[in-house]
């Protein structure tokens, strides 16, 4: 098997959001290393499913032995990759992570109470809440040596967190592996955040849709809810196919509930008017966790060796960077740049570089960006080397 690793040329023809949805002031396109999807098309056993699927004209409204189908695959695939031991009755289906969230907030926590998010956090974590009536609550989390470990980067500041709870907060938005910091939370972490939670009325909502995609030990990552019923008890535990499988289009996740009231106030909720999972993302979810173990493999050793590029090209720079654990997203600093304000803008507008604004990921992150390394090597060595400029210049 060999990856698809189309030109510059053919990504843009192709014309998803990531290669047309970040112009220049001037309508010019830019290299698409921003919105989270890859450049390597999905498997080979998805895309035969799928094409069959449309040759048979499967594009009604999906039956019902789909669904068992990716509840059967999903228990498969926490199995064998991370040694979790769920059951297919564990498991309710959604048309997407957010829309998981949306019902954990209306229907599983307390009326009016607020909903905490570290940042740097994906954005629509830090917006949703609000059109539900909720608060935010920004937690800026500990980094470098303000962390426990300094090789970690990242961690959780669980004093903050426990204080927000201390004050009635009501769901933690646990996003592990961590987008856009790249961590995957150790046990002792994850431990540590049951020993805050745990003390109070409040919930965990476990975003796990980049899990796939650790980039070392795939058995290396750790469900929070995995870890014990008391864990589980307080946990909605979100995944999907879409980022490690390339489908984010095709609309289907999965919602995790070993707990059984909690899965019974959760299946109780109304959730038709945040919809409902598409046929193909049903029939795409099933060879994506059975049937495409060697693809993902050869997708993350491309990620791996875009990262390689980018780290050597970062040496002896001021950038704040460090190395992602999972997922292919990456975080950068420029605060050691005073004079450069909004590295976002002067990559696109400079370099026709196209990534997130740190300062749309949490409040205090205006001089960082969120670079997404899951390019083609061609389009990739670009913005490796506008990155290096603008950190030389």
């Amino acid at each position: 098997m060999t990856l698809w690793t189309p030109t510059e040329a053919e990504l843009y023809e192709t014309g998803t959001q990531k290669w047309s949805g970040v112009k220049t002031t001037d309508g010019e396109s830019t290299l698409g290393a921003w919105v989270a999807e890859m450049d390597f098309g999905t498997s080979p056993a998805v895309k035969a499913r799928l094409q069959k699927a449309v040759e048979q004209g499967f594009l009604g409204y999906p039956p019902a032995w789909a669904g068992e189908a990716v509840k059967e695959a999903l228990v498969e695939l926490e199995d064998r990759r991370y040694g979790w031991a769920i059951k297919p009755g564990w498991v309710t289906l959604a048309p997407s992570i957010l829309a998981s969230l949306r019902v954990t907030i209306d229907a599983l926590t307390r009326p009016g109470s607020a909903v905490i998010v570290p940042t740097p956090a994906y954005m629509p974590f830090l917006t949703i809440p609000a059109e539900h009536g909720r608060d935010v609550i920004e937690i800026p989390s500990l980094h470098n040596a303000e962390a426990d470990k300094d090789e970690d980067a990242w961690a959780l500041n669980l004093i903050a967190i426990k204080e927000a709870l201390q004050n009635g907060a009501g769901l933690v938005v646990l996003c592990n592996p961590w987008n856009p910091t790249g961590r995957s939370l150790t046990v002792a972490e994850l431990q540590a955040l049951h020993a805050v939670v745990g003390k109070y009325d409040a919930l965990v909502f476990a975003d796990e849709v980049h899990a796939p995609l650790v980039l070392g030990d795939p058995g290396s990552f750790v469900s929070y809810a995995s870890l014990g019923p008391d864990y589980a008890a307080h946990t909605v535990t979100a995944v999907a196919a879409s980022k490690a499988w390339n489908v984010a289009g095709l609309n289907c996740a999965q919602v995790i509930l070993p707990d059984a009231a909690l899965r019974q106030k959760y299946e109780d909720s109304p959730k038709s008017r945040f919809g409902y999972p598409a046929a193909l993302g049903l029939l795409a979810a099933v060879p994506a966790y059975l049937e495409s173990d060697e693809w993902l493999a050869e997708a993350i050793a491309q990620i791996n060796a875009n990262l390689d590029l980018l780290g050597e090209a970062l040496e002896g720079t001021d950038v704040d960077y460090h190395r992602p654990e999972a997922t292919y997203l990456t975080w950068l600093g420029f605060d050691a740049y005073p004079e450069l304000e909004d590295p976002a803008v002067t990559l696109r507008e400079e370099y026709r570089v196209g990534v997130n604004d740190g300062g749309t990921l949490g409040r205090g992150y205006e001089r960082w960006i969120r670079v997404n390394a899951a390019m083609s090597p061609e389009p990739w060595k670009k913005v490796v080397a506008a990155i290096a400029d603008l950190a030389r210049r």
